[in-house]
């Protein structure tokens, strides 16, 4: 009895140590934008909701410049009615001038230790300014533009060509050695937002871009997934354009040669449905489907290695072949990966099966 009453006199103790906030007695971000100006000077854009019955989807952008990014949130606060929290932020969006002048491992790594922030938060690059983005239009006026922004990136990850990747995923990558990682390319265009590629990180800088023409291609690479579109064209005379999505498609990697000469084939599988075809043949047919694939499989396969021959060009390694010749060799040293990793001989292969033709008679 006398251990109940303790307990009991414990629960007022707990939830004093609390600091409960309530929506209208602060600004919560839900998106976050960096640009750098003159001098090193950073402007931080900070998307916060308005919470009203009859408001659905207003919001305003704070905005604020500091020398460092952590001092923005601080610097913006002092101008607003209410303190700017992170708590609820989905986004957050680096200008690529600023990722190239200050270096994203500056840039995350106050990010990582502050505690408000998520482990799930997406992050991306702004080809251009930050600020035309945070500032756009959100086609769907029920949700701000940082609402929309995730939304937008999750939507490539799940059902489309973006490789999975948020601020736990990339810190993961990065804080590696070699630091290679990867984030969403975001483009403002023709008054419209949209997803432009995939930047690739090597020790602390973006090095090289994937377009958006290659991005199945390398997220397949990258990670298992089961989604995707991949557009090529049919090696006949109309050169007619064939559209597969993905139903499942993976890599897996071999290691041989010797330690003086290694070398690594990574095989491609995928299993799709064509979703498109501006042939008027059957496709039904067996022999055109066999078509199909050998065409799809010759045309990854050439746009596969290119790619490779690029990673090894720049020393990126976004498929982490170190640890996978780690595993073969356990004396290997990150000094001897980087001598070797340019000139390896990598070769990849692809195997194309067509499950479903998406088509009925």
């Amino acid at each position: 009895m006398s251990k109940l009453f303790l307990v009991i006199l414990t629960f007022p103790l707990l939830c004093s140590c609390a600091q409960p906030r309530v929506v209208d007695e602060v600004n919560m971000s839900q998106a976050i934008g960096y640009d750098i100006l003159k001098n090193d000077i950073v402007e931080g854009m900070f998307v916060i909701p308005i919470f009203q019955q009859d408001k659905m989807g207003k919001y305003e952008i704070l905005s604020g410049t500091s020398t460092t990014t952590s001092d923005v949130q601080a610097v913006v606060s002092k101008k607003a009615d209410k303190p700017v929290l992170l708590g609820q932020t989905r986004i957050i969006l680096f200008s690529e001038k600023v990722v190239h002048e200050i270096g994203i491992t500056e840039l995350t790594d106050y990010l990582y230790r502050e505690p408000q922030l998520g482990n799930r938060v997406i992050l991306a690059i702004v080809e251009g300014k930050v600020k035309n983005v945070i500032n756009a239009k959100p086609p769907n006026t029920n949700v701000n533009i940082g609402i929309f922004l995730s939304d937008l990136i999750n939507q490539q990850i799940e059902t489309a060509n973006g490789p999975d990747t948020n601020l736990h995923i990339f810190l993961g990558d990065s804080l590696e050695d070699g630091g290679d990682s990867y984030l969403p390319l975001i483009k403002f265009i023709n008054n419209e937002v949209t997803v432009s590629g995939v930047g690739l990180f090597h020790e602390n800088k973006m090095v090289s871009k994937v377009s958006t023409r290659d991005m199945f291609i390398f997220k397949t690479l990258v990670q298992h997934h089961r989604r995707g579109i991949y557009k090529f064209k049919l090696n006949d005379k109309k050169k007619s354009d064939i559209v597969v999505e993905s139903i499942r498609s993976g890599s897996s990697y071999e290691v041989s040669g010797s330690e003086r000469n290694p070398s690594i084939t990574i095989k491609i599988k995928i299993k799709g449905q064509i979703k498109e075809s501006m042939r008027s043949d059957n496709l039904t047919n067996r022999k055109m489907i066999k078509k199909i694939e050998q065409d799809m499989e010759a045309d990854l396969s050439r746009h596969a290695n290119r790619l490779m021959k690029d990673f090894q060009k720049k020393s990126l390694d976004p498929m982490d072949l170190k640890q996978k010749y780690h595993a073969k060799n356990k004396k290997m040293t990150y000094e001897h990966w980087k001598k070797i990793y340019p000139v390896m001989d990598i070769n990849i292969e692809t195997e194309v099966n067509i499950i479903q033709t998406g088509v009925s008679e």
